[in-house]
């Protein structure tokens, strides 16, 4: 019994493998916006991206991966609001949704850099 399932287990594997067709990946961007009450080097803040995640997966997008950029940010010490001590210095300025859905084909053209 053991070794029939490894088998089954074994060819869905393969079938799965052999499937050929190519995924496309889209990336997209939400930049953060300062917050009124926050200072210059605060923190920021994200809407809500419910709507945009919805668009996506009626359009066949399925969300794999999110990662964030940084941005250093370095105090202004001429200020006199300047807090002194050490304090961090970097904060997210991006966070990028990764998209993935198989492709039909029919972008693949449009997908390659063209040359200068």
């Amino acid at each position: 019994m053991k070794k029939y399932l490894i088998m089954c287990f074994m060819v869905a594997l393969l079938a799965s493998c052999s499937n050929n067709n190519p995924w496309e990946y889209k990336v997209v961007k939400v930049a953060g916006m300062p917050a009124e009450e926050l200072a210059e080097y605060g923190a920021l803040v994200y809407g809500d991206q419910t709507t945009m995640l919805n668009k996506m997966g009626k359009e066949g997008w399925e969300l794999v991966s999110t990662y964030t950029e940084t941005a250093t940010e370095f105090p202004n010490f001429g200020s006199p609001d300047y807090v002194t001590g050490i304090r961090d210095n970097t904060r997210t300025s991006v966070v990028n949704f990764v998209f993935k859905r198989q492709s039909d084909g029919k972008n693949e053209n449009n997908a390659k850099p063209k040359k200068k």
